[in-house]
């Protein structure tokens, strides 16, 4: 016999041969009832660090002014991030969310920065990033369509806050 086998049948004698069938199903028992409650405190854990962080966060002074108000197309464009006193601004079915606490993603190095500015309607509808459904209406769209830009319209209207409507 080599090596591991006499390993395995010492380790069945010791565990299984001489331990109480009751206490070794307790045993293990125990240690998956134990399972959730670490990964919980774990969770926590991690929980609390992002708390820390946010904390840290909120603690510095805000540098860019939220908009209150109606704008119309062409003020609406000044507001991509390239002016940094001026939050970052985003349209959708003529109502203005101020996007900046996702400047991650709208500043001027994020993915979506081409959706600050403007009325985005067109562009998230039909989940383009060509510029012809970035300057577009939506009066054309399928019923498809017009159901993704309202699930876009709810998700902008619980991240960010209302600050206005484009006006003429």
């Amino acid at each position: 016999m080599d090596k591991a086998g006499q390993v395995w049948e010492a380790w069945q004698e010791l565990v299984i041969g001489r331990a109480d069938p009751i206490v070794v199903m307790t045993t293990s028992m125990l240690a998956i009832a134990a399972v959730p409650v670490v990964l919980t405190w774990l969770s926590m854990r991690r929980h609390k660090k992002r708390e820390g962080k946010k904390e840290d966060e909120e603690a510095k002074p805000e540098a860019k002014p939220s908009h209150h108000g109606n704008l119309t197309k062409e003020e609406l464009k000044e507001y991509t991030g390239k002016d940094s006193s001026k939050p970052l601004l985003v349209a959708i079915n003529g109502k203005i969310y101020d996007v900046t606490s996702g400047s991650d993603f709208y500043g001027p190095e994020g993915p979506y920065n081409l959706f600050t500015g403007i009325d985005a309607s067109r562009a998230l509808a039909k989940m383009s990033f060509k510029p012809e459904d970035l300057a577009g209406g939506t009066d054309d769209l399928s019923q498809s369509e017009k159901d993704i830009l309202f699930d876009w319209e709810q998700k902008f209207k619980m991240k960010y806050k209302y600050v206005g409507d484009v006006v003429p």
